[in-house]
């Protein structure tokens, strides 16, 4: 079926389709979005949408060509989140991804 609304096109699948991706990793996901937004006063949506999210947590990407090719993931997106992502998505813990994002400052 074509993919008509913008969630459809981030993630490449109509609404009806199955879900591919690992709910952990999902949550993963939005745990650490959560804490970067929060560390930088802005609404979650504006570091990545829920669509987005969710392209990645289906495509699990292994490096930033990868990434950089997932709707939603800009050249700016992809510089300041993209080693957090590939680490999220390779295990990482959330909370300790958003940190360094903190400490290195590159939110702001």
């Amino acid at each position: 079926a074509p993919l008509l609304s913008a969630s459809e096109r981030a993630t490449r699948r109509c609404t009806s389709c199955p879900a591919t991706y690992d709910e952990a990793v999902l949550q993963s996901l939005r745990t650490w979005r959560a804490a970067v937004a929060k560390a930088a006063s802005w609404p979650a949506y504006v570091i990545f949408t829920d669509a987005t999210l969710t392209a990645i947590a289906e495509e699990m990407p292994t490096d930033r060509s990868a990434l950089a090719l997932i709707p939603g993931v800009g050249q700016r997106k992809l510089s300041l989140y993209g080693d957090a992502l590939l680490a999220l998505l390779a295990g990482a813990d959330p909370s300790a991804a958003a940190a360094e994002i903190t400490k290195s400052r590159s939110i702001q």
